[in-house]
């Protein structure tokens, strides 16, 4: 049965905040509508968390912790993330580390990417002598504005790359679920798999952990020792192309923490235009049961492929594409490139 979970409520502006205790994420909407005076119906509004990852459904918002802060929006619409309201605000709480005058104002007036180049600047002498302590005792500001049980910098943020890992798979299995030509049975066994794996390594949380960075392989932390991450570089280029390289150390200050948030966890193989669409031909592939295909002897044939009658699907090639790091690059937002990634090919998923 679930449990009922606390919740804090805001909204775009963050000028209200009000606790609401539910359920499910149909209750919180309708309680969110009632205590806000809001006049739409639920399916008008979306909940985002304060790093712009929208709530898309029940199974992600059930794995919320206690007391996460919650942004209300309208469907189709965002509200500032915590990095974007820091850019709006840095010049009120760190004004001493930003240059007067002109300096000042074209960090302002620039557009937000070179912002986010010149706040990585200005943030790299910003309590770096704190960064090496670990606990909310030794470096109390660092946690500052948080709602989390985590004791230590490292747990905390263990816990945020289990959500950006979560939200690949949540949504993975939402778009494929919401399919109706896929076989239903080998899309549930497919996701089981999947979801069987993430737990047995932890959601890999270790990619964000410094205390991991010692590991072997895919659970290994993408920085170093000292929680410094450097941009790996664009989804066709080996390593990031600026000098300086682009780099950060969330674990320095609150105010890297906040930052950090804009740095993406880019798929080379895109996980939407590529991954997907392979996964869901290596489905109807490998399922004989599927009313798309025709067996001739030995083979399985559709519209655009023939493949061999035993065919299986190749899970391991799937998760490594979607979470791990064979597929996953940790990128500035300058050197995050949203357009089609043409030359990154996905599957075949498939083993004979």
């Amino acid at each position: 049965m679930t449990t009922t979970k606390g919740f804090r409520v805001t909204d775009a502006d963050r000028k209200i905040r009000v606790g609401i205790a539910v359920k499910n994420l149909v209750e919180l909407k309708k309680k969110t509508i009632d205590k806000f005076k809001l006049k739409f119906s639920p399916g008008q509004i979306d909940f985002q968390t304060t790093d712009g990852t929208i709530i898309e459904n029940e199974e992600y918002f059930q794995t919320l912790p206690a007391q996460t802060l919650l942004i209300w929006v309208k469907v189709g619409e965002r509200a500032a993330t915590d990095a974007e309201i820091l850019y709006k605000t840095i010049r009120e709480v760190n004004d001493e580390y930003l240059t007067a005058g002109e300096k000042v104002q074209e960090f302002f007036t620039e557009k937000m990417k070179n912002k986010v180049l010149k706040l990585a600047e200005v943030l790299k002498g910003l309590d770096a002598d704190k960064g090496k302590f670990s606990t909310k005792a030794d470096h109390p500001e660092w946690f500052e504005g948080l709602n989390t049980n985590a004791k230590t910098k490292e747990e905390y943020m263990f816990k945020r790359a289990q959500d950006r890992i979560r939200s690949y798979f949540y949504k993975t299995k939402d778009e494929l679920r919401n399919r109706n030509d896929l076989p239903r049975k080998a899309v549930n066994d497919l996701f089981l798999e999947l979801d069987a794996k993430l737990k047995l390594n932890k959601y890999h949380g270790c990619y964000f952990d410094r205390a991991s960075s010692r590991n072997d392989d895919d659970m290994k932390s993408i920085c170093n020792i000292e929680g410094t991450f450097r941009c790996q570089g664009r989804w066709d280029r080996e390593q990031c192309l600026y000098a300086p390289r682009h780099s950060i150390n969330p674990y320095n200050s609150r105010e890297s923490r906040i930052v950090f948030q804009t740095w993406n966890l880019d798929h080379n193989k895109e996980r939407s235009r590529s991954v997907i669409p392979a996964v869901c031909a290596a489905l109807r592939a490998s399922d004989p049961s599927d009313k798309n295909v025709e067996i001739r002897g030995d083979l399985i044939e559709n519209e655009t492929t023939t493949t061999p009658r035993d065919a299986r699907l190749d899970v391991k090639a799937i998760y490594n594409d979607l979470f791990t790091l064979k597929n996953l690059k940790i990128v500035h937002i300058i050197c995050h490139d949203k357009g089609v990634h043409r030359t990154a090919k996905a599957g075949p998923y498939l083993l004979y």
